[in-house]
């Protein structure tokens, strides 16, 4: 996989028996359409301000629903002493045996790891932490107003990024011995509004 892969003891390649780190296991995505009912083909076709006020509006956008990539549990520091190995980065923890799912905290059990003895590699599997579940809705709504029967035309369009404004942690702190260990370190952006108006001739 990508993102720092590291073999922690190459004489033993069974200890990285994992999930890759790309593995995502559920991802939805949809689009969707709709049209303002009122008009010729639908309700209020008589005319009027209320035809003429609601009708031609349409809305589209997009919906993604996502299970994120999974993490592993490291240590910060060269605990194992791995000088005379030519490893690098950071080594795994020391899995507990708790689970992993569970301890009361929103995104992992922080009690299912903890530093490895002196000397000594971090037994954690690789990739163990599930990944965060995220999604995310962007939205548009479009109209376009015709001056008379002329060419004349003038369109509004309001874009929405994140329109429930739902702000969804993206990161989560995995090192052990740090103080960001089971806390958010980053978080997906806040709802964005954008108006275009163009007039076309």
């Amino acid at each position: 996989g990508t993102g720092g892969t590291l073999v922690q003891y190459l004489d033993n390649w069974h200890l990285e028996r994992g999930p890759s780190t790309f593995d995502q296991r559920h991802n939805l995505q949809t689009t969707f359409l709709f049209s303002s009912p009122v008009g010729v083909h639908g309700m209020l076709r008589n005319g009027g301000w209320k035809t003429t006020l609601l009708s031609g509006w349409t809305m589209s956008g997009t919906f993604s629903a996502t299970t994120g990539t999974p993490l592993t549990a490291y240590v910060s520091g060269n605990l194992a002493n791995t000088g005379g190995l030519a490893a690098f980065g950071n080594s795994r923890a020391e899995a507990t045996g708790l689970p992993i799912e569970s301890g009361g905290n929103a995104y992992f059990n922080p009690a299912a790891f903890t530093l490895p003895p002196a000397g000594e590699f971090g037994d954690a599997g690789r990739d163990t932490i599930p990944g965060l579940f995220r999604f995310s809705l962007n939205s548009s709504l479009n109209r376009a107003f015709r001056f008379g029967e002329s060419r004349r035309q003038l369109q509004l369009r309001i874009n929405a990024n994140n329109a429930l404004n739902h702000v969804t942690i993206t990161g989560v702190g995995t090192t052990v011995n740090a103080a960001t260990y089971g806390l958010p370190t980053s978080a997906s952006g806040t709802r964005t509004v954008s108006l275009l108006l163009r007039f076309n001739f």
